[in-house]
């Protein structure tokens, strides 16, 4: 636990500055998913300031096949980037994070290197490649690509991110409540977003969650229709309403 109190004091650390010198953004999104059956609450922060910036996210699910009545689950992560260098056409950030949620998520440590604001056309491009210490297992590496776009006048935006990480399945600690767990040892999830800000503040749209090896895809109704195959392509469509603060 002292560990965790250490990263959140890493993360928050913030030069003293004017008020100008920083950028907030805050939004609330609410999805609801067909083939799933049941709402998810996004909530996303993002924040910069002179050494880099803070990007936090939490889902929280109402899945009712679980839970009568209230939210069901919740997942989180929790991001800090530090500036390490400024380039005309990129910036390179050095990156420490640290995800948790409800049971069965383990805490999951990440640090490694991210290469942001790439411009190619009307995209904004970041990447980066990640060490990773989940708990009780050991080190392996994530691959995450993020990306963001807008057109006509910022109207339509699109955005969205991938995810590619290795499990380590050869190790004992390895969760047993799902045999299939225990098979997937490369994981791909993405969730391209197309949206239509409508006023300054409300957007709408819709995201594909495209995910192959991630256990977090067979919930609700789905989990009701299919057992998790760890080598199935799920494509899961949602429409959501956001408010941007």
């Amino acid at each position: 636990m002292r560990y965790f109190y250490a990263l959140i004091c890493l993360i928050f650390v913030v030069v003293p500055g004017e008020a100008q010198d920083s950028l907030i953004n805050l939004n609330l999104q609410a999805h609801y998913d067909f083939r799933r059956d049941h709402p998810t609450v996004t909530q996303e922060f993002f924040v910069t300031d002179k050494l880099g910036y803070t990007f936090f996210f939490m889902d929280v699910n109402f899945d009712h096949t679980r839970k009568k009545g209230g939210a069901s689950d919740f997942y989180f992560e929790l991001m800090r980037y530090f500036t390490l260098k400024h380039h005309h056409k990129y910036t390179l950030y050095a990156t420490v994070q640290y995800d948790d949620g409800s049971d069965p998520i383990a805490r999951v440590w990440l640090a490694g290197l991210n290469v942001g604001n790439i411009k190619l056309g009307q995209f904004e491009i970041n990447t980066e490649f990640l060490l990773k210490k989940e708990y009780h297992l050991d080190l392996n590496w994530q691959y995450t690509l993020v990306w963001f776009a807008a057109f006509f006048n910022g109207k339509i935006e699109f955005n969205g991110f991938f995810d590619y990480w290795v499990n380590d399945v050869d190790n004992q600690n390895w969760p047993a409540y799902d045999p299939e767990v225990a098979k997937t040892r490369y994981s791909f999830q993405a969730e391209p977003q197309l949206g239509w800000r409508f006023t300054g503040h409300w957007k709408v749209g819709s995201e594909l969650e495209i995910s192959r090896g991630f256990l977090g895809s067979v919930t609700g109704r789905l989990a009701i229709k299919e057992n998790y195959q760890h080598n199935t392509w799920y494509f899961l469509p949602t429409v959501f309403l956001q408010y941007n603060f």
